[in-house]
């Protein structure tokens, strides 16, 4: 049984309220400890369908290696202990009948990657740290972009009333203290460990990551506004959990779950978008053909078809729209759509442990992957290439790869992006390209202190 138990199907109706999405949002995080904002702003129409609103969780459910901490709105605390956190999460979340609407409530949040070890048996995993914290939401806003306006949908209590009153907060913002771990030299060295390992046979690929750390003081929603503009997305998303934020603008989708439909989008391959309608179908053509590109493509369609297979009915895994070329806000990438049925015995959360953490983080094989990735790190990578999303009562789930997002805590606050070693990388070319992949939040960053 959920939390809650088995609730009633929850209502839905307009909400007579002004503004943007984002308007909206910002008043009721000025008034709200915990809060989320899920917008899908640019890139494929299978992916920006719905934005999604919540405040104020009823529950916030934090998940440990050996345990799950329970805290209530009401300021109830509870602990579960478990050598199973996955059950017990399944056991806790709460269920609702299936809806026209895949988000109506539920559980919203991070889970971390060093959370892997939770689903495969041979990855690593730690004891102590928090790997996946979640908001359980009974109530919030729903804007359709089909339909251009917002519906607020609420099982048992209707606080409806409070989020016309809300006020935005303002203020100022600041950084200081940007600074790159590994630096640029130990960062290329890395890379050539990596690739004697691809050298050696032990792995095709391994992606590699650097964190630019700063600090901070002020209101981070600055960044988030500056962020949306700049790098409009299908996975934009801001948190204001109970310790931290975390704001986001990622390309990815790590899986969903409709029904008993299972997708994932493995995504390689970039070329910018130059605002040349001749000289961007020219890049796109480039990138197709580019041998490196497709075979790092393939490899990772290969794992995408492999991990939901896992869950799927036997001969219902399909590649669709194999290396389609689709534009995004400032890049076009290739992308296939893998599409699978999920298993009668089977739920969302066993697809979601299925493809996570995704291959286009740690590279193939993945487990050995993540082992070198490990030895190179050596820090750990928290909620970089973790997830960011929900799953929803009515038993479906979407998430998005926790990339392209900034981390924000106790004043501290970092950016992470990585880069796929495989045999003729090139270190120099590795290292630009995770400048380039954190480029759009480190100028939101800047801009938002300006």
């Amino acid at each position: 049984m959920g939390t809650f138990g088995d609730a009633a199907e929850p209502q839905v109706r307009p909400l007579d309220i002004g503004g943007t999405q984002f308007e909206i949002y910002r008043r009721i995080a000025a008034s709200s400890p915990q809060s989320f904002l899920f917008e899908s702003l640019s890139g494929p129409e299978t992916l920006a369908e719905t934005s999604i609103i919540g405040f104020d969780p009823d529950e916030t459910i934090t998940g440990y290696a050996d345990r799950l901490v329970i805290e209530g709105r009401d300021g109830s605390s509870r602990t579960v202990r478990t050598d199973d956190p996955v059950a017990e999460l399944r056991r806790v979340l709460p269920r609702a009948p299936q809806g026209r609407h895949r988000y109506l409530g539920g559980a919203v949040g991070i889970v971390e990657y060093e959370a892997a070890g939770l689903w495969e048996a041979r990855a690593p995993l730690e004891r102590d740290a928090p790997l996946m914290e979640f908001g359980v939401y009974s109530d919030g806003i729903l804007f359709d972009s089909s339909e251009g306006r917002p519906y607020y949908f609420f099982t048992g209590e209707d606080r409806s009333a409070s989020i016309v009153r809300a006020e935005p907060a303002r203020g100022p913002f600041s950084h200081s203290g940007l600074r790159a771990e590994p630096d640029a030299a130990g960062f290329e060295r890395a890379v050539e460990e990596a690739r004697e390992h691809v050298r050696a046979g032990d792995i095709f690929q391994a992606v590699l990551s650097r964190r630019f750390g700063f600090e901070y003081g002020g209101n981070p929603m600055r960044v988030y506004e500056r962020l949306r503009e700049l790098n409009p997305s299908p996975y934009l998303y801001h948190m204001k959990m109970r310790n931290r934020t975390i704001m986001g603008a990622s390309p990815e989708m790590l899986v969903r779950v409709t029904g008993r439909r299972v997708e994932t989008f493995p995504i390689a391959g970039t070329r910018p978008i130059t605002g040349d309608a001749a000289r961007d179908a020219a890049l796109g053509e480039e990138m197709a053909g580019d041998e490196k590109e497709v075979a790092e493509h393939v490899m990772l369609v290969d794992l995408g078809r492999n991990d939901i297979g896992r869950v799927c009915e036997p001969g219902s895994v399909r590649a669709e729209d194999l290396m389609s070329v689709r534009r995004f806000s400032h890049v076009q990438h290739m992308v296939t759509h893998v599409t699978g049925t999920l298993r009668g015995d089977l739920d969302a959360i066993d697809a979601f442990g299925a493809v996570f953490p995704a291959g286009t983080v740690t590279g193939a094989p993945k487990v050995r992957a993540m082992e070198i990735i490990s030895s190179l790190e050596r820090a750990r990578r928290g909620g970089y290439a973790g997830a960011v999303g929900y799953f929803a009562s009515g038993g479906s789930c979407d998430f998005a790869i926790a990339i392209r997002s900034m981390f924000l805590e106790g004043g501290r606050g970092y950016v992470q992006a990585g880069a796929g070693i495989v045999y003729d990388s090139v270190p120099e070319s590795e290292l630009r390209e995770t400048e380039h992949k954190a480029g759009a939040l480190l100028a939101a960053l800047r801009e938002a202190s300006a």
